[in-house]
């Protein structure tokens, strides 16, 4: 009936620590480097380039952080970003020619080897709205419109005298810092820095709450809904600490109704399901319906607060929504499968896998010799009973 009891792999919450590390390692060894002067002193491009590595480190550290609060939530292409960025940090270290860079390229080397083992546990794909995607290319399209024109009316600025001048101009208006240090000698130049300071802030603040408003709505309505949790004083299925068990049930589909039932008697269940399935399930569980992979959907129902949770891989896709689980959680996972299946699931993350069908055959095969046995009729109600 267990196919499998493994020990857990690297989980992802150990994945991103890992990560968060690395970004803080990075952000203070290229701190450091800007305070202290370079074991080897470089000259020529090698020299620019160990200039440059001082301040792109510690933004690279930032970048790092923000790609570990994706891969928190399971996303490929912050997992693929992390990656990158973990091979700049390490190469940062070296062309820094600084003895504190050490632990940097150290912890970078080991941290590719980590994300390498751990790489099918990040499966998940972004889904950007509309609204988003939108918001974003306004964003690439304002830093273009401000680079590019400032570059073609650097003879109407002082201060713009290449590429670099230019995009240090746009960066600093668009956010309204305004050094003063470059600023416009004709109408024209202040007619496009016009243009600019309102198209700046403005793109700036529509792309920061497309893209952060949904979690912090998320954030709220979880606030909320532990509040009112709080009173609740059942004391079925306590655990020796006084504590209720939460358990969540991935696609509560009609074969898992009577374990949801039975389940319920001793722990406070969470079913996420869809529409169709909801009228069947029991009136004393919680349901959220919903995409059961779909990362609002996990932080509503309060999958990072359980213990365990079942996956039915009969009604769902088993391997996304393992997937899904483990970049919420690190709950042991239960996954209910065919016996063909078991072995995947296992592979994919499951701790534990149950294949009924293999179960039901023992069972009738049990049944059907017992039957065939001289005392069949007692051993046939004995198997009955037991069933």
């Amino acid at each position: 009936m267990l196919d499998s009891l493994h020990p857990r792999r690297p989980g992802v919450r150990v994945v991103v620590w890992v990560v968060v590390a690395i970004a803080l390692t990075s952000i203070v060894t290229g701190v450091a480097a800007i305070l202290t002067d370079p074991a080897i002193e470089a000259a020529g491009v090698l020299g620019t380039l160990q200039s440059v590595t001082e301040f792109s480190g510690t933004i690279i550290g930032f970048a790092l952080l923000v790609t570990a609060w994706g891969m928190r939530r399971g996303y490929r292409i912050a997992f693929a970003a992390a990656v990158a960025l973990i091979g700049l940090s390490a190469a940062h270290g070296i062309v820094q020619y600084r003895l504190l860079s050490v632990p940097l390229v150290v912890l970078s080397v080991g941290g590719l080897v980590v994300l390498v083992a751990t790489s099918g546990r990040f499966g998940r794909s972004s889904h950007l709205t509309a609204t988003q995607i939108g918001a974003l290319l306004a964003l690439v399209g304002v830093f273009c419109y401000g680079t590019a024109g400032a570059y073609a009316l650097r003879g109407e600025f002082d201060g713009v005298d290449g590429v670099v001048d230019a995009v240090y101009f746009t960066v600093v208006t668009a956010s309204t810092v305004g050094y003063g240090d470059i600023h416009a000698a004709t109408d024209s130049g202040r007619l496009f820095a016009i243009s600019l300071a309102i198209l700046g802030p403005a793109t700036i603040a529509a792309a920061a709450g497309s893209l952060f408003q949904p979690a912090l709505e998320a954030h709220l309505e979880r606030t909320g809904r532990r509040a009112m949790t709080t009173t609740d004083t059942s004391g079925a299925g306590d655990t020796e600490d006084g504590e209720t068990p939460q358990v969540a049930v991935l696609d509560g589909d009609a074969t898992l109704v009577p374990v949801i039932e039975r389940l319920g008697k001793h722990a406070s269940v969470t079913v996420l399901t869809n529409e169709d399935a909801v009228s069947s399930l029991p009136d004393d569980v919680s349901r959220f319906v919903g995409e059961v992979t779909d990362s609002d959907t996990l932080e509503r129902a309060g999958l990072e607060r359980c213990r365990a949770v079942l996956v039915s891989a009969a009604g769902t896709d088993a391997g996304d929504a393992i997937a899904a689980t483990q970049s919420h959680t690190d709950a042991k996972i239960v996954a209910v499968a065919t016996a063909d299946s078991s072995g995947s699931l296992v592979r994919l993350g499951a701790d534990v896998v149950v294949a009924p069908d293999p179960v039901l055959i023992e069972t009738v095969i049990d049944a059907v010799l017992a039957a065939s046995s001289p005392d069949g009729q007692s051993s046939a109600s004995a198997a009955s009973q037991r069933g």
